[in-house]
This record gives structure tokens, C-alpha cells and sequence, in this order.
């Protein structure tokens, strides 16, 4: 079943492009190749060779000798991490966006290593490029006329509009999306992060006993068991109080005791006699 055609934006591929630290100069350059090979389009056959593949028109027959992929593909499979076959590669670069812009970066970095044996200029690998783009380069900081060919003037004037006005092209915005859709968009989201809160340290409670905890801080030590209930309320009552006063709180009412009927205390003694009562075992 033939796949679906994807149109991208300038947006989309120059966002590709970043996405594979390609400098600026580069990839403008890059972009304008991509817009006169496919008008942005991938997943589509040349219209003059059928084996011209994808966005980037890559033509998979010039990089094998039969099935043996020459040096070029050899460096960049060890790069990948895989090996596949020329109908494998083929479909790779005509439908996987990813893979195809890849690719079309290496041709470019694999080519500028080796001038010897491709030439000095990395980009002739594309004839868009030597035939409408390189006749045009050293116009691009002046106001003369663009060299024209075969009937492709707005052609032309867009693809070397993408090179001289290239940093005025915006970057996709990225979105998260959960839709199981094939999207046209092959832009890196940043690494989700993990945030730890700060650990609240206002109230030491690695040393609170497995008696009375509350919101005052640490419980007094005294042992309460061999204690009268009237020992009991004054040194709670105490130990309470100073907590209060470290935070600038006013002292609770010492006129409570267990008994007090619950409902006539205010906030502040509900707090201190719950305690109480914790303690006294009711």
C-alpha cells in the first residue's frame, strides 16, 4: 500500500536541520536544495528519475553496486548502527523524514571530508544546487539580478530567499501531542526533568520520640508516667509555650485542664488539650 505524502514548512525543515547541529550557512543552503527538489514533500519518486526518493531526492541506486552499498553508506550504517538492504535503505529515505535528513546531512559532512574524491564544494551532489543555487552565491550580499533558467524565476527567487533571509525563518514551536497520528513535525523535545522539592526543615523530626508529636515541634522529654496530671499540664503546658514563643506566637491560656468542656475553649486550648488528653490516656 503506498504511503501517505507528507507536505512539511519551511518551518518544519529547517527545525530538521537544527535538530542535526547544522550550521546556519549550511543548512540554508540545504533548505533551498530541499525546496527546489520537492517543494518540501516527502514520501514521493522524482518526477524525472523514479529512483529520486523523498524531501531530499535521494537517489539509494548511486550509493550501491548492485546490493553493496559503497563507502559513503558504509560510514554512515556504522554511524546508525544498522545494515540494510538497497530496498530496506530505499524505503527508509523515501518515508522516514528522520532517517532521510540524516542521510542528506552525511552526503553533505562525507563529501567535505573527502574533496578528492567528490570535489570542493559538498553540495553539487545535488544538481538543483549547481544548477540554479551556485550560478547565484556570490549574489546573495547584492542587489543584482538572479541568473534565471528553464522558466524557474519564482522558483529560483524563493529557494535563495530561504539562504539570504534564512535567520529570519522561525523555528517550530514544539507541542507535545498525544495523538497516534504520523505527524509532519520531527522536532527534539527537550528531556523531561524531575524537580525535587526542598525538604522542609523548620521542624526537626528525626529525633521525636514515638510519644507526643504536634505542630509546636519536638516533644519534651520529661517521663509523664511518673508524673501527676496537674506536673503533667504545667510542664506541656511550658514546653508548648516556649515552642510558641520561638515562632513570635502568644502563649496559650494556663487556666485549661483535662475536664474543661471542649466546646467553650478557644482554638489555641482545643490544640493544648488534645495533647493533654493524648497524654492522659483519653
Amino acid at each position: 500500500m503506498e504511503e501517505a505524502v507528507q507536505q512539511f514548512t519551511v518551518e518544519e525543515v529547517k527545525q530538521m536541520l537544527f535538530d542535526e547541529q547544522v550550521s546556519g550557512d549550511d543548512a540554508g543552503i540545504l533548505l533551498a536544495i530541499a525546496y527546489l527538489e520537492s517543494k518540501f514533500k516527502h514520501g514521493i519518486d522524482g518526477d524525472t528519475d523514479p529512483n529520486d526518493k523523498g524531501l531530499w531526492q535521494i537517489n539509494p541506486p548511486q550509493f550501491f553496486k548492485g546490493q553493496d552499498p559503497d563507502n559513503m553508506v558504509k560510514t554512515f550504517y556504522q554511524e546508525q548502527g544498522e545494515v540494510l538492504s538497497l530496498d530496506e535503505f530505499t524505503n527508509k529515505v523515501k518515508y522516514d523524514i528522520g532517517y532521510a535528513t540524516k542521510f542528506a546531512v552525511h552526503i553533505m559532512d562525507y563529501r567535505r571530508k573527502n574533496p578528492k574524491s567528490y570535489g570542493p564544494d559538498p553540495f553539487d551532489a545535488w544538481t538543483t544546487y549547481k544548477e540554479y543555487i551556485k550560478p547565484n552565491m556570490e549574489n546573495l550580499g547584492t542587489g543584482d539580478q538572479l541568473i534565471f533558467k528553464n522558466g524557474l524565476d519564482a522558483e529560483i527567487t524563493e529557494a535563495i530567499g530561504y539562504i539570504k533571509n534564512y535567520n529570519d525563518i522561525d523555528f517550530v514551536e514544539t507541542t507535545p501531542t498525544t495523538s497516534s497520528t504520523t505527524t509532519s513535525s520531527t522536532t527534539t523535545m527537550p528531556p523531561t526533568t524531575t524537580t525535587t522539592m526542598p525538604k522542609d526543615t523548620s521542624i526537626d523530626t528525626s529525633s521525636r520520640s514515638q510519644g507526643i508529636t504536634n505542630m509546636f515541634g519536638q516533644p519534651t522529654v520529661d517521663d509523664f508516667k511518673s508524673k501527676t496530671r496537674a506536673q503533667v499540664i504545667r510542664l506541656l503546658e511550658a514546653s508548648v509555650n516556649e515552642q510558641r514563643g520561638r515562632k513570635n506566637l502568644p502563649k496559650v491560656s494556663n487556666d485549661v485542664n483535662v475536664d474543661t468542656d471542649f466546646a467553650q475553649l478557644s482554638d489555641d486550648q482545643k490544640t493544648i488539650l488534645d495533647i493533654l488528653r493524648s497524654a492522659d490516656g483519653k
